[in-house]
């Protein structure tokens, strides 16, 4: 594989159009060329929530990580180039094996599976406090064989749009394995709820309540909350796992003193959920010796401003419960609700 020669010191990662050249000039000569694509475009909601700085900061992270995959992941020779402008998409052109002439398509599949699992690993830590979630990195692969009857430009771009349509089908194949997995967590209520206390330091420290904290099985992805819910999220489980915490949440709380609160987080369509409106939550709180004043719905404002209706019918639906209600998350890039709260 031709050696490509940085010419920005400040741009590391060269364009796919400034590699061309000696990309066709490979595949003429190996008669077959293989590549990769990485989709790396879900960190792009990074910029329109927390601007262009904060985005800009961690795609040159991301960059950092991508260009020490060389004598890593893949090898020193192989050729890697962002595929578009916004540099959150890269190809990786792989450089033939020592002992044969090309990759097969067995060797790619398990080098893009040891790949993804890479990427998603080292980046996730970047992108967790802003993206709340995983950042699903998915990568394709393809294979293209020279032909002497069709320009090398074009069979370059068949290679390239080959490798990202399989990302988009890796990509759906994750999503469908993580709806399996989330589904057989709710059927199987493989959920834990730890009771955090509520401290108020003007009376002396002393514990006013406790919030109802929901975690994945241990040892598990799914043990972040942040990660749990994002995957509910993606895979359109979303009031199935809420109403399957709230359950657990009130059927956990045995042992809470009657004068303490509980903080209970609810998505605002939990009104929708039968077993939330009828009488099951009032008993399950006599059960409890919990005074209804003394349940506290937190909604985070990103969920009320999602759905303002519903939120406002929820907010009238809990009040009249006798429910008390706090607003989590404000300030987080969304218009302010104390005017609905007042109202």
């Amino acid at each position: 594989m031709p050696e490509i020669v940085k010419r920005d010191e400040k741009r590391l990662i060269p364009t796919y159009q400034e590699t061309a050249g000696a990309i066709c000039a490979a595949l003429e000569k190996d008669l077959a060329l293989a590549a990769l694509f990485i989709n790396c475009a879900r960190i792009q909601t990074i910029e329109k929530t927390f601007g262009k700085k904060i985005y800009q900061d961690i795609l040159a992270k991301v960059h950092s990580i991508i260009i020490e995959l060389k004598g890593n992941v893949v090898r020193q020779n192989d050729v890697i180039v962002t595929a578009l402008s916004g540099g959150e998409e890269f190809l990786v052109f792989l450089s033939k094996k020592r002992e044969s002439k090309i990759l097969y398509p067995t060797d790619l599949e398990t080098l893009s599976s040891r790949l993804a699992d890479h990427l998603n690993e080292k980046i996730f830590p970047l992108v967790v406090p802003y993206l709340k979630g995983r950042p699903r990195i998915s990568v394709g692969y393809a294979i293209v064989l020279h032909n002497p009857l069709i320009r090398d430009e074009r069979l370059l771009s068949r290679l390239v749009g080959d490798a990202k349509k399989m990302c988009s089908y890796q990509e759906f194949k994750r999503l469908m394995r993580d709806k399996e997995k989330l589904q057989e967590l709710i059927l199987k209520e493989s959920i834990r709820t730890l009771f955090h206390p509520i401290i108020d330091i003007s009376q002396g420290n002393s514990i006013i309540g406790y919030e109802a904290l929901t975690r994945g099985p241990k040892g598990t992805e799914y043990e972040s909350p942040y990660v749990l819910f994002d995957a509910a999220a993606e895979t359109d489980l979303v009031f199935e796992l809420d109403s399957l915490c709230r359950r657990k949440a009130l059927q956990n709380a045995m042992g809470i003193k009657s004068e303490h609160k509980l903080f209970l987080n609810c998505m605002p369509s939990a009104i929708l959920d039968p077993e939330f409106r009828e009488s099951s939550v009032e008993f399950r709180l006599k059960e409890l010796g919990i005074k209804p004043q003394n349940l506290v719905i937190e909604v985070t404002e990103r969920e009320a401003i999602e759905n303002y209706d519903l939120f406002k019918e929820a907010l009238r639906f809990y009040l009249e419960m006798g429910f008390s209600i706090a607003v989590d998350d404000t300030g987080s890039g969304y218009s302010s609700l104390e005017t609905v709260v007042e109202s």
